[in-house]
């Protein structure tokens, strides 16, 4: 029987039949369907059509209004189609359709180990290059991080004392996102 934490959540027990399996890297597929409502609010509108040739990291998608996210391809490959797929809610959903070519990345990912620590930007440049970057927080409803960190006009102090402590004090965040750091 599954026992819940007191603050919820679930517990199962440790012996779901992948417990002492070894991970096993996934191969590319062959199509990739990429949804543009994978955030709370608005879906994002597409930026390709039909025959375009994308790769890892190319914009797809710019957010479909205030509440919204852009969407970045995570293959390489040529746009099948722009349709609507059946999600898991059962509905019908705005969906980019592509056929997987090769694995190329876009030039302008910088995919070196280095981490950069130095930040000459303004407040108003970190809010567009996350916004740009389709950055969106890891709750449920992915909601997007623009949106948190400039809010309505009464709100906005709080976004730029962020910011103005991200750039300031890098490193003590530095190292509270370091662990969230991909591999």
């Amino acid at each position: 029987m599954l026992k819940t934490f007191s603050i919820g959540g679930v517990h199962p027990h440790e012996n779901k039949l992948s417990a002492h399996q070894p991970i096993i890297k996934a191969e590319v597929p062959a199509k990739a369907v990429i949804l543009l409502g994978q955030h709370i609010g608005a879906p994002a509108k597409p930026l390709v059509a039909k025959g375009d040739v994308v790769k890892v990291g190319t914009k797809i998608a710019e957010p479909g209004g205030f509440v919204s996210a852009a969407i970045h391809s995570s293959v390489s490959g040529k746009v099948a189609k722009i349709d609507s797929i059946i999600d898991a809610s059962g509905y019908p959903k705005p969906a980019i359709f592509i056929d997987v070519e090769g694995d190329e990345w876009e030039e302008s990912i910088d995919r070196t180990e280095t981490l950069v620590k130095e930040c000459n930007l303004t407040s108003e440049e970190i809010v567009k290059k996350i916004a740009d970057a389709g950055i969106v927080g890891l709750g449920g409803a992915c909601f997007p991080t623009q949106v948190k960190l400039c809010p309505p006009p009464a709100f906005k102090a709080e976004c730029k004392e962020f910011l103005a402590w991200i750039k300031e004090d890098f490193s003590s965040y530095e190292k509270g996102i370091k662990p969230a750091k991909r591999e």
